[in-house]
């Protein structure tokens, strides 16, 4: 099968690859090409940051589950992820789950894990009639555009993440059963220490954890510096003015569902943080989604968000 490629107007994230000739290609085709270009998919995913595979006409999610085994072999479950989502398939997800009216701040997914997912893959299945985009984000740029006391800040001090899981069916937030996709405290408990996260557990059954971990991080492969932390999307402040006063309300900082300060324990302000999310989206670029889309991001260097939307959408999610 022989592809071409291309770029939005907007630069060169994502690499758009399509098929040059425009009949139907199968699943197994694009999958045979996959492998056999995936060294070459491996350095544009570092220059670009983010590859688009457009036309390959793949409609079934079933269909999307063998293509994103073929770009990542070891598909990695959602444990320790905040998001609503909802398993579709074996680790495949729904993108999350947030009202359609919201946007979705910027972030790299799971960069608050010790292990965060080096990809993650976003296939459109419906695409939404008025918006829901999904911006992404060269955080590399993001960090160089960052004002350089605030960079500073984050790059000595890291970031401290406070989270309180609920054991109830109905709470705000997920239950911990639903973040480490388990029931049985040993596993959690099994997973906490071996990724270096402090916990305890309260007398409802709530278990609060805490991490710290770097607010910049270095590619492992180019050395690059880049943007890597969800103080952001964690801090009380990434609700809106209402929200936020009656999450304080009702639970008090100390046990909000989320909440982050610097590595130190220190506060990040508010204003902080609203520098941190404008300099993210003034180099954030979004494009219209179409059907049988996979967009492909080496999860280190691009963040992703959401805009809001009407009407139906289906985004799911693979990553690893």
């Amino acid at each position: 099968m022989d592809v071409k490629t291309s770029t939005f107007a907007t630069g060169p994230l994502p690499l758009i690859v399509e098929p040059r000739d425009v009949s139907d290609p199968s699943t197994a085709a694009v999958i045979d090409w996959i492998e056999e270009n995936s060294k070459w998919l491996d350095g544009k995913l570092l220059v670009h940051g983010g590859v688009l595979l457009r036309g390959f006409q793949i409609y079934e999610t079933a269909e999307f589950q063998q293509v994103a085994q073929s770009l990542i072999p070891e598909l990695k479950p959602y444990v320790e992820g905040q998001s609503p989502r909802t398993r579709v398939l074996d680790k495949v997800y729904t993108s999350t789950e947030y009202p359609a009216q919201f946007s979705i701040t910027l972030h790299n997914e799971l960069s608050y894990a010790m292990q965060p997912p080096r990809r993650i893959l976003f296939y459109c299945h419906t695409p939404s009639p008025i918006g829901g985009e999904t911006p992404i984000s060269d955080f590399r740029k993001v960090c160089e555009k960052m004002p350089a006391d605030l960079r500073l800040k984050f790059e000595t001090r890291g970031v401290k993440y406070v989270k309180n899981m609920h054991a109830n069916a109905q709470g705000l937030g997920k239950s911990w059963m639903d973040h480490f996709e388990t029931s049985d405290r040993q596993v959690v408990e099994g997973y906490l220490n071996d990724n270096q996260i402090d916990y305890e557990w309260t007398a409802d059954g709530t278990l609060r954890t805490i991490s710290i971990r770097p607010g910049i991080f270095q590619h492992p492969e180019t050395k690059e510096t880049h943007w890597f932390n969800q103080a952001n999307l964690w801090h009380v402040s990434n609700f809106e003015k209402r929200r936020r006063d009656q999450l304080l309300r009702l639970c008090g900082e100390e046990n909000l569902p989320t909440h982050a300060y610097y590595g130190d324990g220190t506060i990040i302000t508010d204003e902080e943080l609203d520098e941190v999310r404008q300099v993210m989206w003034d180099n954030a670029i979004a494009f219209r989604w179409e059907r049988g889309d996979v967009l492909v991001l080496d999860n280190y260097l691009v963040a992703h968000g959401r805009n809001p939307y009407e009407g139906p959408r289906k985004i799911l999610v693979a990553m690893g």
